[in-house]
């Protein structure tokens, strides 16, 4: 996503110079630093600075930092699902989200929540409105 930590400042040191190239592994939420950077906007802006974007930018599409749905279940399967009352949903694409909250659902787990943007979630006993 290129939207927080130590690759911003990457970014602003060397986005604006053809002699480096940015290279982007895995997904890129369409709002996000990255994607804009990946779909070839000429300037972006970066801690409030706006660079042209002058270095090579590539793409590797196939690897991703984040586990796929079975390797989540898997990694959740040490839980005693009958203990685990909630499952809270808030990363990810929503109805990649969506998706992985049925096959959670099918693997044994029971409720699985998935907050709307602006939802507030109290505890783990309900979801409000942040409005």
């Amino acid at each position: 996503m290129m939207e927080a930590g130590r690759v911003k400042h990457h970014l602003a040191n060397s986005i604006s110079s053809p002699r480096n190239t940015v290279l982007a592994v895995g997904y890129c939420s369409p709002m996000t630093l990255g994607a804009r950077i990946l779909r070839g906007d000429k300037e972006v802006s970066i801690f409030g600075t706006v660079y042209p974007v002058k270095a090579d930018v590539e793409r590797i599409d196939s690897y991703s930092g984040h586990a796929d749905y079975s390797e989540m279940i898997n990694f959740l399967g040490c839980q005693d699902k009958t203990g685990v009352k909630k499952l809270i949903l808030v990363h990810g694409e929503y109805s990649a989200a969506q998706s992985f909250g049925e096959k959670l659902k099918e693997s044994g787990f029971g409720e699985v929540v998935i907050p709307e943007w602006g939802e507030v979630v109290v505890g783990s006993e309900e979801v409000m409105s942040n409005e």
